[in-house]
């Protein structure tokens, strides 16, 4: 469905993968208040490593790019910046 969407969107489609290692998603999963209701052996049935869609669509971001960094790569590649925002790196 995402490959669709962005295929079919006659405007720019940015697509990012969160690439995290399962141990690393149980473990932000813990912070959450989600975790109370769904148990990391749930997520290990849903959980799929390296799972990008097919034609390198996606920007793959790394488990160890901070929030910041995140943020800033985003904001960079769609040119989406926000008024008086500036990147913190």
């Amino acid at each position: 469905m995402p490959a669709g969407l962005a295929t079919d969107h006659r405007g720019r489609s940015f697509l990012y993968y969160l690439d995290v290692e399962f141990d690393e998603t149980v473990r932000r999963h813990a912070t959450r208040p989600l975790a109370a209701e769904v148990s990391p052996d749930q997520m290990a049935g849903w959980y799929r490593a390296h799972d990008l869609l097919p034609g390198g669509l996606e920007r793959v971001i790394g488990q160890d790019s901070s929030l910041d960094t995140t943020v800033t790569r985003i904001v960079t590649d769609t040119a989406l910046t926000p008024p008086g925002w500036t990147p913190r790196l």
